[in-house]
């Protein structure tokens, strides 16, 4: 049976120097350290075995990368105490494994110790975050869609596609006038179906997006994972999985960050091109709603492709986990938080800025759904009404269209109070969480 300290108190060094260090968990790889950070000393990566990507200090990485299974804690220390440059103790390494990597679910558990094995802990609920994921697409797919693509990301290809984009982008503005966007909205409330052809159509330009990101992804020289859908704030949103990504230079991660615009600048330069062939009052209609959309992709206050572009230009991972103790620095008289005092300085200052413009934005959202839902709530429910009654009747006349269009109507009054009913209890449980935790520590005091 093997002796191991007990949490948060190192053991002697006679207790453990002879002992055999653990081995990680198979699948763990270090990956190095995080490029273009905005910290002052830059975090070290390790992608745990269920994927997750964790943040070390540069003597944590030191340990896992020293956790071999066959060496002596004593050995390591020796090791470590030059590879580092400052002395470590057996004691002190068997704490950092015990009580930092092991809880991070980066040791492999160890058959001969009485103590239980720790479960691999779970991702953090993070703020505004996808919620509700279901992976579609696997990994051995998406490597293949990535691989189909990524030759749009050659730098000749780019330039060619996006100055034609330019191009046929001033010659719609030109071309199309205001009597052409109302004749498409009218013919789409005289002819249900269009309305169909319309969401079908930014539903394929939704999925090319998500090819994007993989195929720059793997351009970089990561690899990407599942593929998927999901509930974002109170939409379906399609997602791809490019955590691997942040192995990669600051402009790599940019380059998967954008390239789910690129792909919208791209899937935009079809529908120009589709369009002036055709003239599909329809077609305009889908057209200006997907440059919309890619418009509304740059917003830097929720987790959009703007969101993470911000974040990658700044080097800090999650800029949410940073808007807490950011407020609490920006209390006159309060010392800086540790969280915001290991970042650059410059780094600070643009968090700040964001946390400032970011905070209003949320709370008029929030507050302006809690004021209008007493008025709004019953005229949804009469629309609901009505809407159903549209479902009946067209079915029983035989309209398809006409019923599955009346049907998304309802999915689509439903859906934004449904979304926004699940982010405050979110925020409620969270809420909750730190007033019990803040007691407990009072309790404790």
């Amino acid at each position: 049976m093997v002796a191991t300290p007990e949490a948060g108190t190192p053991a002697a060094d006679e207790e453990v120097a002879h002992l055999p260090v653990p081995a990680l968990v198979a699948g763990t790889e270090l990956i190095g350290q995080y490029q273009g950070s905005g910290h002052r000393e830059p975090p070290y990566l390790a992608r745990r075995a269920d994927g997750q990507i964790l943040q070390l200090s540069h003597l944590l990485y030191l340990v896992a990368a020293g956790l071999d299974g066959q060496r002596t804690y004593q050995q390591l220390a020796a090791h470590l105490s030059d590879e580092w440059g400052r002395d470590i103790t057996a004691g002190q390494v068997s704490f950092l494994v015990e009580n930092r990597l092991r809880l991070a679910g980066m040791v492999a558990a160890d058959p001969t110790s009485d103590r239980p094995e720790q479960p691999v802990p779970k991702g953090r609920d993070r703020l505004l975050a996808l919620k509700f994921r279901v992976a579609l697409v696997p990994e051995r797919v998406v490597w293949v869609i990535a691989g189909l693509f990524q030759p749009l990301f050659w730098p000749p290809v780019l330039i060619i596609a996006l100055a034609g984009f330019v191009f046929a982008d001033i010659w719609l503005v030109v071309r199309s006038g205001m009597g052409q966007i109302v004749s498409g909205a009218q013919a789409m409330i005289n002819q249900p179906e269009q309305l169909l052809l319309v969401i079908g159509v930014l539903a394929i330009a939704g999925i090319f997006h998500e090819f994007g990101h993989v195929a720059a992804c793997r351009y970089g020289g990561a690899r990407p994972g599942a593929m998927g859908l999901g509930i974002y704030l109170v939409w379906p949103a399609m997602y791809s999985t490019v955590t691997e990504s942040y192995r990669l230079s600051r402009g790599g991660r940019l380059r998967t960050d954008l390239g789910g615009i690129y792909f919208n600048a791209l899937a935009i330069l079809v529908m120009i091109a589709l369009y002036a062939q055709t003239e599909l009052p329809w077609l305009l209609v889908a057209l200006l709603a997907w440059q919309a959309t890619t418009v509304w992709q740059f917003l830097p206050s929720i987790r959009l492709d703007g969101y993470y572009i911000l974040s990658d230009l700044v080097g800090v991972p999650d800029l949410f986990d940073r808007m807490g103790p950011t407020l609490r620095s920006l209390v006159p008289g309060r010392p800086m938080h540790p969280r915001v005092r290991e970042l650059k300085p410059w780094a600070r200052w643009v968090i700040a800025v964001w946390v400032v413009l970011v905070i209003p934005f949320l709370a008029y959202w929030l507050i302006g759904f809690l004021v209008l839902a007493p008025q709004v709530l019953p005229v949804v429910w009469q629309a609901l009404l009505v809407q159903g009654q549209g479902v009946g009747s067209a079915a029983r006349a035989g309209e398809i269209a006409a019923a599955l269009v009346a049907i998304l109507r309802m999915f689509l009054l439903v859906l934004p109070w449904a979304g926004v009913t699940l982010i405050l209890v979110y925020l409620g449980r969270s809420l909750v969480r730190k007033i019990r935790s803040w007691r407990a520590r009072r309790a404790q005091g």
